[in-house]
Order: structure tokens, then C-alpha cells, then sequence
């Protein structure tokens, strides 16, 4: 940008995760820490250390004799927010050749606890709380002013690479279930910088106010007689039927004096009129009519469909849709979505089948401000 009178920009600054040194502007203590022993398979601290590391942070799993077990996540965490020192100079290098998503996994943590949230990984969770767990859940957590040893979890939390496909119908399952226990959903991504951007998932109920009206036998013996005249092209059908005697305002386009319908919106015409089967996306868009709602084309936005739940001259529409076979195929896509979705103040949507039609909603969170 040029000119005095533009406002300069700084870059933000990227978080290397520096290893053996201490937080930039950070003092250590006066007595350097003891690093954690190897014991059993797990990383073990003791004494004081132990106990405030738990006891403030809900960081590990506390054994006996009052020490305390740390994953190698939280060890990490611990070097570079509680000044513990690790445990050899090529610490780093022997996690990465036994877990080859070591840096991500650490990355995730800490994006989570950096705020003061308390974030616990399954593994150090008590038997109580990992009871409650979904699934595929990584990590349960806490407000920054709860703690595992008397609150109940607010959240449960996932993490992905941002590269790794998406299972939407596997997320929406496991959405399902955490919902089913009161918790909150999230979703951590690393990408390839090792940032993280943190999401949220819900089951949306999604409903309009502009219901299909009741169609009298003179209105469909009307509408019948204007489809059988219908003028058909490569990608829908005009309909020689004006505004003014249109009565399905929810479905088509008004145009040249008549209605032009999209290829599904003709396919849902012909079923509601001659009983035809629908596809799949004609059975998707009957049940977004009848919730009320009205589509228009996503084509702008990246999507299916938008969604209003009012006239389009009346209010926006709240949510962008996409269903599960044109949904994004990996977590680079999938957050595309989301935040082209959220800088025109929508929400994203995927569209699944089961016994009946769901809508999962993904929306990007900032952890202690939502």
C-alpha cells in the first residue's frame, strides 16, 4: 500500500517454537528445573514441580508419590511455557523418529493452552473423564478458570493436518455423540507453517419462514397444464407462468414474464406434480423447502446453495450449503469454505443423508472470546 495516508500493516509474527531457550522476555527460575526421567514409557516430574504443574495448569496425569506423568506433547509445552528443560539435546529428534506428527501434535497443544485454556490429552485424562469421551476424541477441555478435578469438560477436541481428507459423515457422527454428552466440538488445524485455526462443529436445526403453501386442485390442474408447455433447456426449463400467478414463491426465478427453473428445481416440479423419484440432491432440496427455506445459487460463494429464511429483499441468507458430494475433500478445501462463508457473515453447511436429511456447520472460533 502507498501514500502517508494509508495505515501501515505490521505482519504478524510466526511462532518458531525455539527449543532450548527460554520465552523471549520471559525470566526462568532461579534454580533451574530438573528434567523429566524416563520411566516406564513415560516422562515423570516430582516434588513441587509436579504438583504445580497440575495443580495451576491441569497439565499430565499424577501417579503416586507425587509425581507426575507427561505425554511428550506436554513435556514440550512445559519447555516452552514453564521453563522445563528437556530431557536430552536430541529429545526433539528421538519423538520425531517414533511419532512422525510429533511437531503437529505439539503445535495443536499449545495453540489451545498458550491462551490459559486447559486442555488435557486422553492419556491423562482420569478414568472418570475418558468415559466420557467420543470416539476419536484426542483431548477433553476446560476454561481457564475450571479444573478437571471439579468441573465438568467443556469441550471435546480433534486435531487435524491440513492436508488430511475429511470424513464428513464420520465427523458428523462423531459431532453427534459429543453433543449427545453437552459438550462443545472442536476442531484444531495445523498447516503447514504450523499455525493452528480452531473450528467448531454443530448439528445444525436449520428452518425458514416462508413454508410451501397449499396448493388447491384449479392451482395444480393450472401448474400442471403450464408444465406440460414448458420450453426445456440444457439447464432447466422456463415455465409461461408470470410472477404475479407463480405460486410457489420459494421455487424458480422470475424472468421474461415467466419462471425459470434450474434442473432441480424442474426435477422437484415433475415429483411434486407426476410422482417421479428424485435424486439425491432433488431429495435435498425437497427437504430444505419443506423447512421453509428458500435456495438460491452458490455459485458466488463456492457452494450449492444459499440459504434464506426470509424474502431475499427482506434479510441475507445465514447459511452457505454444500452437500457431503461436492463438500471440500481435505481440511485445506473445508477451511476455505468456512472462511470465505464467514467474511460474508454466513455459515458454512454440509448436507448428509441418513434416515434423514442433517446439516453439520463448521465455524471458525477464537478459544476464550466465544
Amino acid at each position: 500500500m502507498g501514500g502517508d495516508s494509508q495505515r501501515k500493516l505490521k505482519p504478524r509474527t510466526r511462532n518458531h517454537r525455539p527449543v532450548n531457550s527460554t520465552e523471549e522476555g520471559a525470566e526462568g527460575p532461579k534454580n533451574p528445573l530438573e528434567a523429566a526421567l524416563e520411566i516406564d514409557g513415560q516422562w515423570v516430574v516430582e516434588g513441587g514441580l509436579a504438583s504445580r504443574l497440575f495443580q495451576k495448569s491441569a497439565l499430565g496425569k499424577p501417579l503416586s508419590g507425587g509425581k507426575l506423568a507427561l505425554q511428550p506433547a506436554e513435556l514440550m509445552f512445559c519447555h516452552w511455557h514453564r521453563h522445563l528443560p528437556l530431557p536430552s539435546s536430541d529429545w526433539v529428534e528421538q519423538q520425531m523418529t517414533s511419532d512422525g506428527l510429533f511437531m503437529h501434535r505439539c503445535a495443536a497443544l499449545e495453540a489451545v493452552r498458550d491462551g490459559g485454556e486447559k486442555v488435557v490429552l486422553f492419556n491423562s485424562l482420569k478414568d472418570d473423564h475418558k468415559a466420557k469421551c467420543t470416539a476419536g476424541t484426542w483431548a477433553l477441555r476446560w476454561n481457564r478458570n475450571q479444573h478437571p478435578s471439579r468441573d465438568e469438560p467443556l469441550a471435546q477436541v480433534r486435531w487435524f493436518a491440513s492436508q488430511d481428507l475429511v470424513g464428513w459423515r464420520e465427523l458428523l457422527e462423531w459431532g453427534e455423540a459429543v453433543q449427545a454428552q453437552n459438550h462443545k466440538a472442536e476442531i484444531l488445524v495445523v498447516d503447514g507453517e504450523f499455525d493452528v485455526t480452531i473450528y467448531r462443529l454443530e448439528i445444525e436445526t436449520i428452518a425458514g419462514n416462508m413454508a410451501l403453501p397449499d396448493l388447491g386442485e384449479s392451482t395444480m390442474a393450472g401448474l400442471a397444464q403450464t408444465w406440460a408447455e414448458r420450453k426445456e433447456a440444457q439447464n432447466g426449463v422456463f415455465m409461461a407462468m408470470g410472477k404475479e400467478n407463480w405460486p410457489l414463491p420459494t421455487v424458480g426465478v422470475a424472468q421474461m414474464n415467466g419462471t425459470w427453473l434450474n434442473s432441480v428445481e424442474a426435477e422437484w416440479l415433475d415429483y411434486l406434480l407426476n410422482q417421479v423419484a428424485l435424486s439425491e440432491l432433488g431429495h435435498l432440496y425437497s427437504d430444505l423447502l419443506s423447512r421453509g427455506l428458500l435456495c438460491r445459487p452458490g455459485f458466488k460463494y463456492g457452494c450449492r446453495w444459499r440459504l434464506y429464511c426470509e424474502p431475499m429483499d427482506e434479510a441475507h441468507a445465514p447459511w452457505l450449503l454444500s452437500p457431503e458430494d461436492e463438500a471440500p475433500s481435505n481440511w485445506d478445501g473445508a477451511c476455505l469454505a468456512v472462511r470465505l462463508a464467514a467474511g460474508v457473515h454466513k455459515k458454512w453447511l454440509c448436507a448428509l443423508h441418513g434416515e434423514e436429511w442433517q446439516y453439520l456447520s463448521i465455524e471458525r472460533i477464537l478459544i476464550g472470546r466465544d
